[in-house]
């Protein structure tokens, strides 16, 4: 008897769109902390110290790249799992 392969539905990849939607999302979030950084490093430069703004403006210029970085990473290793 020859049987066919079965399939588990645990191990099918995710639709496309949902895909697409999770990163949206992460992106979206993603650029709303790194414009609180900004406004936040601009803020706290003339109230609290040049000391918080420049920690501040350094993580508004280091999240984008992050963010894309580890989104291109997960999406890898989530089809591959």
């Amino acid at each position: 008897m020859d049987h066919e392969p079965v399939y588990s539905v645990t191990s099918a990849r995710a639709a496309q769109r949902d895909d697409i939607g999770g990163r949206e999302r992460r992106y979206i979030i993603s650029m709303a902390i790194r414009t609180a950084c900004f406004v936040g490093a601009v803020i706290a430069w003339q109230t609290v110290g040049p000391w918080l703004g420049a920690i501040l403006f350094v993580g508004a210029l280091v999240l984008p790249y992050t963010s894309v970085i580890l989104a291109n990473a997960g999406g890898r290793a989530r089809a591959s799992g």
